[in-house]
């Protein structure tokens, strides 16, 4: 019996802090889509939009309930309370992503950690590189919804913005390798050769196809932001699938649009992200999945 009201507690609380992480994810996917917008002001030199949010159309200060995560764009249906214009697609696109995101990635990373939390608090080190690699990766996630969202809406990837994400997913890769040297079959040298097939599968490819198509087919951000993706995942199989997901995405959502209106210029950034976080999530849930199965 108590062993039994032990494991409900322990349910309970898992449960708990995944909606949290859900929720957090939503707030965070919020702030990315905001963070774009402001960006594109500071390029562009137009008035900043201030400290509050307000509705791009109407200019009016948007109230605190009508700015709630998913729940708000629902309810208002897409629209501003004031004015009735469209808010936009990408901003509950990017809500909602983020909060899935954070929500599987939390019961990838996190839960095993605080199931093992007893074993893990033995090796201290390793919990904080686990940790570590959790934390960081959420934060990896936020930088490259602000690039999603800029790439999809503008056609460009700002250069402090992907050097960003380029340090935070060598942050990952670092903490990543560290850890696999602490573990007792630790390839590290496997790791690190690995990581190298990983770069130059994701961001070689992509850098050949925008030096042989002139940046026709692929832009000059895109194989720096491939670069941010393919440090963090450390795994040329599992950039393998990035790359071809990401291409299976654009032709299947945009190709067919392109074709119509003879546009061929690709905006190839938000099906990179796309691609990763699917890759990251099922490549660390996949296995949960199995043995729950």
């Amino acid at each position: 019996m108590w062993y039994d009201k032990r494991v409900m507690v322990d349910t309970l609380l898992i449960s708990l802090i995944l909606v949290m992480m859900f929720i957090l994810g939503a707030v965070f996917g919020s702030f990315a889509c905001c963070q774009a917008w402001r960006w594109r002001y500071h390029v562009l030199h137009k008035k900043e939009l201030g400290q509050w949010s307000v509705c791009l159309h109407c200019k009016k200060r948007i109230k605190w309930y009508d700015n709630i995560p998913i729940v708000s764009w629902l309810v208002l249906r897409g629209k501003c309370r004031y004015c009735h214009k469209k808010i936009g697609l990408a901003d509950f696109l990017s809500e909602i992503s983020l909060a899935i995101a954070f929500f599987m990635l939390s019961w990838a990373y996190l839960v095993p950690i605080l199931e093992n939390w007893n074993i893990l608090a033995l090796k201290p080190e390793l919990l904080a590189l686990q940790l570590g690699v959790f934390i960081v990766t959420l934060m990896l996630l936020v930088v490259l919804m602000v690039l999603a969202v800029y790439d999809a809406k503008w056609g460009e990837l700002p250069t402090v913005l992907l050097i960003l994400a380029i340090v935070i997913g060598a942050i990952v890769w670092v903490l990543k390798m560290y850890e696999l040297s602490l573990t007792d079959d630790g390839d590290v040298i496997g790791g690190l050769w690995n990581s190298f097939g990983a770069v130059m599968i994701l961001a070689g490819t992509c850098f050949v196809i925008y030096k042989a198509s002139k940046e026709k087919l692929m832009g000059s951000g895109d194989w720096l932001l491939a670069l941010a993706l393919a440090l963090p995942l450390a795994s040329w199989w599992l950039a393998l699938w990035t790359i071809f997901l990401a291409n299976l995405l654009g032709d299947v959502i945009v190709l067919p649009t392109a074709l119509k209106s003879g546009n061929k210029k690709v905006h190839f950034g938000p099906f990179l992200v796309a691609a990763f976080v699917i890759v990251l999530v099922l490549g660390n849930c996949l296995p949960l999945l199995l043995k729950a199965l």
